[in-house]
């Protein structure tokens, strides 16, 4: 089977895991965990930050019990503004049909009493999940583990045809890289396997190369960073499926059928690039290996053969002026 034809199948079974995953139970009962957590304001994302800044998920004494977590004895809650609807009694103008005051015998506007209701805010307590104990959430992107046999090749390989620098970095467990463009920098978090490292730094990686400047929706360069990745690290051998299903499936909730289709279909061209990229620097790298190491003498040698000539060469030159190369 030839490269072509290989990445036209990695997708098509990327497809069909997607699929896979949205209908399992598993992704159901992730997406039912996550429905249980609110979009806080900006206020109240503020307020957290300052009193934890390693908060993560957040929620209330109650959610936790329904998520079947509880919260340790003696941990301190984090204060927020809790909105609640109030509902209040108001004197509002009688109107007629033509949308004008009905006056009283007196000739003062009439009124009548009404209820509506009304948002206030008010001082609450929740806590982040570290505070908590009991049934774990559910997740997906269980984080890959395992060798790969030619991990410092491929590695090297990626580093050399890279735009961006690479380093690893400390990061919180949830976090596996990052691609910066304005740093022009990809960092990786230290101490996964060597099965998560490669697949994290392809991601990355196909951010670089890929969405510099591009403007395209958060959703669709996750999608198309993933999909790279899974192409090309299942074509080196190395199977990501049981992240990269979940992270795809995860991005593209909710999206159109057939604009997933079209983004899968897309990424298939660059796939097949950067797998010729990397292909081409491992075969420039065992190459090296293979070349037998100069002794000293030979390389003093060589080195002043190439100076005697490029100063030759420079006599050669009219007005001492010196070409580039």
């Amino acid at each position: 089977m030839n490269q072509n034809d290989k990445v036209k199948e990695l997708s098509q079974r990327l497809s069909e895991g997607v699929q896979q995953t949205f209908q399992s139970g598993r992704f159901k009962q992730y997406l039912k965990a996550v429905s249980a957590f609110h979009q806080y304001s900006a206020r109240n994302v503020v307020l957290i930050f300052l009193q934890k800044p390693s908060a993560t998920y957040v929620a209330g004494f109650e959610t936790w019990k329904k998520l079947g977590r509880y919260v340790r004895r003696g941990e301190k809650g984090l204060s927020i503004f809790a909105p609640v609807k109030v509902s209040e009694k108001i004197d509002k103008p009688v109107m007629d049909d033509n949308g004008k005051p009905v006056l009283d015998e007196d000739g003062n506007p009439k009124t009548e009493a009404v209820s509506e209701v009304r948002i206030r805010f008010h001082p609450a307590a929740v806590f982040d999940v570290s505070q908590t104990e009991g049934k774990p959430l559910p997740a997906l992107c269980d984080e890959l583990q395992g060798a790969v046999p030619d991990f410092q090749k491929i590695f090297t390989a990626v580093q050399n045809i890279s735009p961006y620098k690479i380093s690893f970095e400390q990061m919180p467990d949830d976090e596996k890289g990052y691609c910066s463009h304005s740093e022009q920098k990809i960092a990786i978090r230290s101490g996964m396997s060597d099965a998560q490292i490669v697949k994290t730094l392809l991601h990355e990686y196909a951010h670089a190369v890929l969405h510099n400047g591009v403007k395209k929706s958060r959703e669709q360069k996750e999608i198309e960073a993933e999909s790279a990745a899974f192409i090309v690290s299942n074509f080196l051998g190395i199977d990501t499926s049981g992240y990269s299903f979940d992270y795809v499936s995860s991005w593209s909730y909710g999206m159109n059928p057939k604009q997933l289709s079209n983004i899968l279909d897309n990424i298939q061209d660059s796939a097949n690039s950067i797998i010729s990229r990397i292909q081409g620097e491992m075969k420039t790298l065992e190459k090296a290996q293979e070349r037998p190491p100069q002794k000293l003498p030979q390389r003093l040698s060589e080195a002043l053969k190439k100076s005697e000539k490029q100063n030759s060469e420079k006599e050669m030159i009219p007005n001492g002026k010196v070409i580039a190369q």
